[in-house]
């Protein structure tokens, strides 16, 4: 997780770590390999089916896939749930969060550099 904080000196010798955000989101983005880590899949494979649909992610290359941790710990959440695999209202609940997601990094992506 990144963390971003400042340091200040209290002029005896000892200092005092300020926590500072900066304005951008801070999600933090991990590999497909560790998404199937955190969602308890035995197998990787099993994670592309949910991209898009379930999980928030990213191609900052072409041969690689980045998945927002936020929206993996959404779903796992969710997944607690017993009945979350045959209740289409909880699934769209977290169908809707992804899109809000991927709409999000779109309009990000089409934004001219400087602003």
């Amino acid at each position: 997780m990144p963390v971003l904080a400042e340091l200040i000196g209290r002029g005896d010798g000892t200092f005092i770590l300020r926590p500072s955000l900066p304005d951008q989101d801070l999600d933090t983005w991990i590999t497909v390999k560790q998404t199937a880590q955190v969602l308890g899949c035995l197998n990787p494979k099993s994670v592309y089916r949910l991209l898009g649909e379930y999980l928030v992610y990213r191609r900052p290359l072409p041969s690689r896939i980045l998945v927002s941790l936020r929206s993996v710990l959404a779903l796992k959440q969710a997944a607690q749930d017993a009945e979350f695999w045959s209740n289409p209202e909880l699934q769209r609940r977290v169908k809707d969060l992804v899109k809000r997601g991927l709409d999000r990094l779109t309009e990000d992506a089409l934004q001219p550099l400087g602003e």
